[in-house]
């Protein structure tokens, strides 16, 4: 049988996180899961951090 996922008559509570749920083929959800679940429900945010607030200078003007 070629399948992303079969789980016959037991839960898929307390299941091994390293198991490759989901999966890319036709019985998966297109996305890979466990370990890298993470990448595709959260963006990437940047944040800067300073000591203290200053007017930022800008270049060529005096």
């Amino acid at each position: 049988i070629r399948a992303g996922v079969v789980n016959w008559n037991r839960p898929t509570t307390g299941a091994s996180s390293a198991a490759p749920f989901g999966g890319v083929g036709i019985s998966g959800n297109h996305r890979p899961s466990a370990y890298y679940a993470a990448d595709y429900c959260a963006y990437p945010v940047a944040s800067l951090l300073a000591d203290g607030v200053s007017v930022p200078q800008f270049p060529g003007l005096p």
